[in-house]
C-alpha cells in the first residue's frame, strides 16, 4: 500500500504487471495463481466478477504472488505447506481489505461483518 498508495488488489496487481484473467471454472476454484515462466498470472472465476468477493479473492491471489514467489513447486508437493500457504494468503488479503475499507470509507470498519459485506471476506474465516 505504501508503494502504490492504494490497497485495491486489482490496482496493485496492475502496477506489479501481474496479469489478471477471468475464467469459467464452474463453482470452484474462485481464484488461482499460475506462472508463465517467472511471471504470475492470476485467474479469477467469472462467477465472482462484479461481486464483493472478487476483492478478497484477488487479495488472496496477490498474497500468493507477493509472499510466496518461487514456491510453486513446494506448494503443490506438500499438503502441510498447502494449508500454511493458504492461511498466509488469507491473512494477507484480510489485512489488505482492512486497509481498503479505510481507504474507501475514511474510517475503520465497525466489525468484521463490514469487511465481509463490502469485500467478500468469508464469514467462517478465523
Amino acid at each position: 500500500m505504501n508503494r502504490y498508495h492504494t490497497a485495491n488488489p486489482f490496482t496493485i496487481a496492475e502496477r506489479l504487471n501481474i496479469q489478471v484473467e477471468w475464467c469459467l471454472f464452474g463453482h470452484y476454484p474462485l481464484g488461482k495463481t499460475v506462472y508463465d515462466g517467472d511471471q504470475p498470472v492470476v485467474m479469477l472465476n467469472t462467477t465472482i466478477r462484479h461481486t464483493p468477493t472478487q476483492y478478497f479473492v484477488m487479495g488472496h491471489e496477490l498474497g500468493h504472488a507477493i509472499l510466496q514467489e518461487g514456491l510453486v513447486g513446494y506448494y503443490t508437493s506438500s499438503n502441510k505447506a498447502h494449508g500454511q500457504l493458504e492461511t498466509e494468503a488469507d491473512e494477507f488479503s484480510a489485512a489488505l481489505m482492512g486497509l481498503l475499507f479505510i481507504e474507501d470509507n475514511d474510517r475503520m470498519p465497525s466489525s468484521y461483518k463490514d469487511l465481509a459485506r463490502q469485500y467478500g471476506l468469508p464469514y467462517d474465516f478465523d
